[in-house]
Formats: structure tokens, sequence, C-alpha cells
């Protein structure tokens, strides 16, 4: 019984590192800025989108999904509100549909948005499938057309 107590307290550090409490406590990588239990890292080279979900894919990561209005606002600060693509499409829609579906690139569920006034609106007619964010004077989000360029923002899939 002594060797079962034993194993079970020299085993519980690595069970607590496998679930959310104790990814919390995690430290980012060198580069990367933790908010929350996140690791975050802006790329200020400008790129397109595509280009932009390419380079977060070489590092391990995805272009940003938004979760949370404490989230766009640690992002603003991040970025320091210069337009950055995040993680946000509808690629797969039709070309004019009203009620368009919107997705992240890491696959988490699209439920908070922050678009500007007027957005999405697919502007002149033209298909803006990709989202930019700190459009505006109220730095929210756009929909943009893909293959402008725009400085990014990266996540971790996992600290």
């Amino acid at each position: 019984m002594l060797t079962l107590t034993v194993i079970v307290l020299l085993s519980a550090p690595f069970t607590l590192a496998g679930t959310k409490e104790g990814s919390q406590n995690k430290p980012c990588r060198q580069g990367w800025v933790k908010f929350q239990s996140r690791c975050f890292q802006f790329i200020r080279t400008p790129r397109t989108w595509m280009e932009a979900e390419s380079h977060c894919l070489t590092l391990g990561a995805n272009l940003v999904s938004v979760h949370s209005p404490e989230e766009s606002r640690f992002l603003l600060q991040l970025t320091d509100g210069s337009p950055a693509w995040i993680g946000g499409s509808d690629a797969v829609q039709a070309h004019f549909v009203k009620n368009r579906q919107w997705f992240w690139s890491d696959g988490s569920t699209f439920g908070y948005q922050n678009w500007a006034e007027g957005e999405p609106n697919n502007f002149n007619r033209t298909r803006e499938p990709c989202i930019q964010m700190n459009y505006g004077k109220e730095h929210r989000w756009n929909d943009n057309i893909c293959y402008r360029t725009f400085s990014s923002v990266c996540l971790l899939k996992t600290c």
C-alpha cells in the first residue's frame, strides 16, 4: 500500500500538468507573450492571409482566434493598434451570402465577434472572406480581401 501511495504522489505533478490548471502556469516559449493560458506572437512582416496562416503553421501555431473582449483588448495592445490578420475566415461560403458562416483556422468555435459598424459587408460587392483586426478608429474587425498584406498574430496550439 505504501508503494502505491508513493507512486500516486510522485505522478501527481505530471497529471496536473496536463490539466487546464497546470497549463495556465506554464510559461510561453521565447518570443511569445502569454495572456491568460494562451501564447501569442505579433508578426510585423506584412503577408497575405494565407501566407500569414502558413507562417504561423511553421511555428506550430495558427492565426489567432479571439474569444473574449479581454482578449481583444490584449491583442490591440500587442499589435500597437496596427491592422493585422487574425484567423477568421468564411472561405467556404458562396460569393454573396447574407448570413455568412465564419470559422477560426485553429478549429475553435466562432462565438465572440468584434465587427466594426457595417461589417462584415463584402465592400463594393467584392468577396472579402478574411478577418482583419484594428480596422477604423475604433480598432474593430473588418472582412477583407485575403490577398491584401498586413501584419498578423499567431497563437500557439499549446503553451
